[in-house]
């Protein structure tokens, strides 16, 4: 698999259910038939943005105390900036003195001649006229054309300025390193559309176009997020320089659009008439629909009722079946919806420590009027449907976004990490895609957040990144362009290996299984740890603790988190036993190269004196110096213990050892040689998941909790072991 670009980390964004916010609309409604290039304002850092309320980019440009400064020369009212000292200082590599410097970024070479006052760039046809000048044999770019051609943002204070990369700098060079090559070589319109719906709300509609009458093969997205503005003006810049047309268009209520902003509801409608509008207008020659997380949402809701001159989609980091991504096994996935809710849909806005404080309120549905200043619509709902056969996840958006899956007819990407929250739905998006489409489809599964930011750095590599806008622009290009679909199957990265390996299916077919089981016999390990041994023990024995749901244990890292972003991923545990409700266990070095392909499973053997509990584990991967960091977790209840899917829930008497299964999401994990595995037995991942309280019902209905006595058994009758499915080499 051939390198990839540098990974743009996206505005990451997920909106859990209706619910009408105070945000006030942003932008205008005005028109332009003249050119206009993109904003030089910045957007923020989307590995950052999960833990802020608002999940948008800011739009704000910021610089440090103490950056180096730079002298400006003003000729005419323009002000000049000496280019190679700039590219230099941010890290580009600088060539050439006198009246002609080229500068590169390993992406693109820029050759200015400030004596000609031309300019030459390897992702443009042609030498372009530009503003430059030569003082002392310097050569000084405008601040416009050093923003523009070079990616820069400039901050001019009187006669000194500071400068940095800019903020859609990652975005532009996607698409300038296209693989096909295609150079800017069109002239470029925008304007804007106030686009009405069917109930006569107006919702702002931008298009960036190649010059003409066309008709053109056109990229569109709809979503709810100003803050994403200069990435898309610079996105729809580069498709349009290179005779692709870019369309966005913000939800009602959302950075200029009319009407009240009520999340997901309207979507499906509203998708629907303005791809009809794209599809009825003759200089759209065909369309491809895309987004990343809620605007994948919009794109995956009307796959169904696609107009015909959609060819293809391109969905990133959005699971079909919303229920996965917010409860499990009858627990609520807390960081994804009591986060979300709190910092979008209540006037309160989001605290970390009120947003903690929230999450293990009882009961859950009355939060929002106990601690967010009144009723949520709808937040009640859906922390009080966790059962996944429930018919609310059959009905309304969420029934209409699971149905649409199947009826999809057009050649699909779909991106998603390892540890998004949206993992385990965007796996199950590709298994619903009917075999006809599956087979002209393509899904790459990467080390990542749901940000796109690099989940595993501790494992090291140089391949991870694989840039998603990148992969939009060909896919769009190769399929409307060129009328071939370039890839197809699954790419799924493997993480220790720094290497990408093609899928026919996903999970991957395991050639064999090992099996650990658990000992009472001491382990070598910085904490308290039992062997993790191939053999089974004879005699049975018991571990026991005290789970008390007002006392959880956080974890420290997970696959199912978006606010709080330093839990998002594999990161460095506790020691082994630092809790008295973590019982661990540790295997031997591996003598050789061991690579986990699929789900990981803990088979259990416990009891406990209440009549419902969870327990959850931690499969950790422990390097040569003792630290271990999480590969993945798994819960579940007893209440769901034969079946996490189940319509009807197990009834429990306590005292009875019963064996759980519990079933971590799949993922390919190459442990190194030497290194050893590990895992820790608890009752909670907090605030992963909502704390069990111990007690039978609906968590969210629940007002008290119980302290459990857990007892693990291993050995003899009662072994309790890991099962990990393994490729050989």
């Amino acid at each position: 698999m051939k390198k990839r670009y540098m990974a743009l980390l996206l505005t990451c964004a997920v909106f859990m259910g209706a619910c009408s916010t105070n945000t006030a609309s942003t932008g205008g409604s005005s028109t332009t038939d003249s050119p206009a290039t993109a904003s030089t304002e910045a957007t923020t850092d989307a590995a950052a943005e999960a833990s802020t309320a608002s999940e948008a980019n800011t739009g704000e440009t910021t610089t440090e105390e103490g950056d180096p400064t730079y002298a400006v020369v003003v000729k005419d009212g323009v002000s000049y900036l000496p280019v190679a000292e700039i590219a230099s200082a941010i890290g580009y590599t600088v060539s050439g003195d006198g009246p002609e410097v080229k500068i590169s970024n390993g992406n693109w070479d820029v050759t200015i001649n400030g004596e000609n006052q031309t300019l030459e760039a390897s992702y443009q046809e042609g030498s372009i006229p530009v503003e430059a000048t030569v003082e002392g044999d310097i050569v000084y770019l405008s601040e416009k054309a050093i923003h523009e051609y070079v990616n820069v943002d400039v901050v001019i204070e009187g006669e000194s300025a500071t400068a940095t990369v800019s903020a859609v700098a990652a975005a532009r060079d996607a698409i300038r390193g296209n693989e096909y090559g295609i150079k800017a070589s069109f002239e470029y319109e925008t304007y804007e559309v106030m686009l009405p719906m069917e109930d006569g709300v107006e919702l702002r509609t931008i298009v960036y176009k190649p010059v003409g009458d066309g008709p053109f093969p056109t990229a569109f997205t709809r979503g709810p997020y100003p803050g994403q503005e200069p990435t898309k003006m610079a996105l729809g810049e580069e498709y349009a320089k290179r005779g692709v047309a870019y369309v966005f268009q913000y939800c009602r209520g959302k950075g200029g659009s009319g009407g009240e902003y009520v999340a997901n509801v309207d979507e499906r409608r509203d998708g629907d008439a303005s791809l009809q509008w794209l599809n009825n207008e003759p200089w759209v020659e065909s369309i491809g629909m895309h987004g990343h997380s809620y605007l994948a949402l919009t794109t995956w809701i009307v796959g169904d009722i696609l107009p015909e001159k959609v060819k293809a989609l391109h969905v990133q980091c959005y699971g079909v079946l919303r229920n996965l991504s917010v409860s499990h096994s009858g627990l609520v996935a807390t960081d994804n919806i009591c986060a979300w809710t709190l910092g979008n849909c209540t006037d309160v806005g989001f605290d970390y420590d009120l947003y903690l404080e929230s999450a293990q309120y009882l009961p859950q549905i009355e939060v929002d009027k106990a601690l967010w200043g009144g009723k949520v619509e709808g937040y009640a709902d859906w922390v009080n449907h966790p059962d996944f056969t429930d018919a609310y996840w059959n009905e309304g958006v969420w029934g209409d976004l699971k149905n649409a899956i199947g009826k999809i007819d057009v050649p699909t990407g779909i991106f998603v990490g390892y540890y998004d929250h949206h993992f385990e739905g965007n796996v199950e998006a590709w298994s619903m895609l009917s075999a006809e489409t599956r087979a002209q489809s393509h899904m790459v599964l990467g080390p990542w957040n749901h940000s796109f930011g690099h989940a595993t750095t501790w494992k090291g590599g140089d391949n991870w990144m694989w840039d998603v806008n990148a992969d939009t622009f060909n896919w769009f290009y190769s399929i409307l362009v060129n009328g071939e679909v370039p890839t197809t199957g699954i790419d799924a990265y493997v993480v220790g290996k720094d290497e990408w390996v093609h899928l026919d299916t996903f999970p991957i077919e395991a050639d064999d299984e090992m099996t650990l089981y658990m000992t009472d016999v001491a382990a070598q390990a910085k904490g308290t740890a039992s062997v993790l041994s191939a053999e089974k023990p004879e005699a049975e024995t018991t571990f026991e603790y005290d789970y008390d749901p007002k006392d959880p244990k956080y974890a420290e890292g997970g696959e199912c988190f978006l606010y709080s972003n330093d839990l998002r991923g594999s990161n460095e545990l506790s020691e082994e036993g630092y809790r008295q409700d973590v019982i661990s266990f540790v295997s031997e070095p591996m003598d050789n190269d061991t690579t986990l392909a699929g789900n990981l499973v803990a088979n259990l053997f416990v009891s406990t004196d209440v009549e419902d509990t969870a327990f959850t584990y931690t499969i950790s991967e422990i390097d040569d110096s003792g630290v271990a960091h999480n590969i993945r977790n798994g819960l579940l209840t007893l209440a769901y213990r034969n079946d996490r899917y189940a319509a009807a829930v197990n009834d429990y008497v306590p005292g009875q050892v019963v064996e759980m299964k519990i079933e971590s999401l799949p993922i390919v994990w190459n442990i190194a040689k030497g290194n050893r595995i590990r895992i820790d037995i608890s009752s909670s991942d907090f605030p992963e998941f909502s704390n069990h309280t111990n007690t039978v019902g609906n968590w969210a209905e629940q007002t008290e909790t119980k302290v459990a006595h857990q007892i693990i058994y291993v050995g003899g009758e009662h072994a309790s072991y890991v099962s990990l499915p393994i490729l050989n080499d």
